[in-house]
Formats: C-alpha cells, structure tokens, sequence
C-alpha cells in the first residue's frame, strides 16, 4: 500500500468516525502537528476525536499535510478550526489570533538530545562535528530549543532532518545518525513501544506540552463546547478506556499566556 493511498485512508477514516456525531452537520477540520506518521497520528486521535464530536455535538475531522511544512502552510491559510501544535508560537503566526483552550495533559515536556545507549558521547560537547537528527526547523522542544542549548555550547554539529519525532529515533536507532533531539515524552512512549533504550545527554527547562488551539472565525460558543469536551475527558468515567488505550491523562485548561516562553524561544533563533 502506498504512502499516498494510506494517508487519504486515514483522513477519510477520521472524517468517518468523528462526523458520525452529528449526523447532517460539516465537520469542523481538526488540524494535527506531524510529530509521527499519519497511520500512527490516526491511531492515537481519531478516538479523541470521536470522543470530543460525541460529547460536544460539535463534528471534528482530523486532517494534516503529508509534512510538517505543508501542516503548518494548511494552519497558515485558514484550513484548520482548530489545531493540535506549538508551532503556531512562531512570529509569522501571530497576526492570525489563535486563542489557546486546552493542552495535552501530565507533566511538561523537555527537550532531550539522546544517543544510542552504548554511545561514548557523554555530553553536548562529546558531539563536536558530530550528525545530529530533528524534526524540523519548525519543531520547538526538538529543534529550537536544542538549538539554542547548543549554540551556549559553541558545538559545531550537521544538522539532519527526519520529517518527524518518530523518524528521528528510527534514525538514531538505525544508528544513521549520532545523536538526536526529541521531547521527553515521545522518547519515552517510543522507548517503551520499540523495546529500545537511548541515553540522554542533555536536558532543558521544562516547557509545556502541545496546545489545542482555535482559529478566531470559530464561533465562541462552539469553541467552548469543545474546550469542555477535551477537559472533561480526563475525569469522565466514560473515557478510561480511551485514556488507558493512547496512555495519556487527558487534557489541561491553558491559555495564551502559558506559551510566553515558547515564543522568546522562537524569537532566540529568528522564528
């Protein structure tokens, strides 16, 4: 099966399952930041999504570009209600007026630079002309906020883009590259999934997690009722099954105001 043919697969399975709660009405589009593959993306927030339609009223259907760059030039022209990322943070985003009312719940994530387990690299410095994997020079917590670790270092590294977080350890399990940046959260889901171990050798402030944010055309009292949806999630009885499936808590209430540090990040590296 293609590349191509699985991701219509998956949006068109996300449209299935989500629009089915309100039968007759057009989904709103629910954008989702490329931190892994499309099927894997599919997998962990159709559900979500499906739960959110159902307890809302409101239809959500996930959509993303094939890339994190498309992802977020779709963001840029409007094509999303509503959007599950960080990279709306960035200066050329702001004149939009995103409001922020959720964001994805436990502990704030760090930005990480892992090497194999058996790696002689001890710390940043151990990288000197070394490859080292990111996302994208998009990503915050994966590419700059290591970054910026790294520049404090003076460190020469190359830099290797992977597309995603996932492609990034599959990279650096493949031992194609030295070392890799990632958030915490992801290196520790895809340690546990893989069966594989990566050592950390540097570690950031905390920062936190991805945020769901609303396009302002959405109307207030839609915006609102999927904002409670998503909070509820975390305590509904009715969802544990769903919060045990993905293993995450649900969401938290955020504003706006909690991402003050990821925009002075953006703005250290020219974002």
């Amino acid at each position: 099966m293609s590349y191509l043919y699985r991701f219509v697969l998956v949006l068109i399975t996300g449209a299935t399952l989500a629009g089915a709660a309100v039968a007759g009405d057009s989904p709103l589009a629910f954008g989702v930041l490329n931190q892994q593959s499309a099927m894997r993306t599919a997998e962990r927030w159709n559900p979500i999504l499906q739960y959110v339609s159902s307890v809302s009223g409101v239809p959500l259907q996930l959509r993303m570009g094939p890339t994190v760059q498309e992802t977020n030039a779709m963001m840029a022209r409007g094509a999303f209600d509503f959007v599950f990322t960080n990279h709306n943070f960035q200066s050329e985003f702001d004149k939009i007026g995103f409001r922020v009312i959720a964001r994805w719940g436990g502990e704030p994530v760090h930005g990480v630079i892992a090497v194999p387990e058996d790696s002689a690299v001890r710390d940043p410095r151990g990288l000197d002309g070394r490859r080292i994997a990111f996302p994208s020079a998009d990503a915050f917590v994966a590419y700059a906020v290591p970054l910026v670790g790294l520049r404090e270092s003076n460190v020469p590294f190359t830099e290797v883009f992977a597309g995603n977080q996932e492609g990034v350890l599959a990279q650096l399990k493949a031992r194609r590259v030295d070392a890799g940046a990632v958030n915490s959260r992801f290196l520790r889901d895809y340690q546990a999934r893989e069966n594989v171990r990566f050592r950390e050798i540097w570690i950031s402030a905390a920062y936190p997690d991805l945020a769901v944010i609303a396009h302002p055309r959405v109307p207030a009292a839609t915006v609102e009722k999927v904002r409670q949806a998503l909070i509820g999630l975390k305590d509904d009885p009715q969802a544990a099954t769903l919060r045990e499936q993905i293993r995450f808590k649900g969401f938290e209430p955020a504003t706006d105001r909690d991402y003050d540090g990821v925009r002075r990040v953006y703005r250290q590296i020219g974002q």
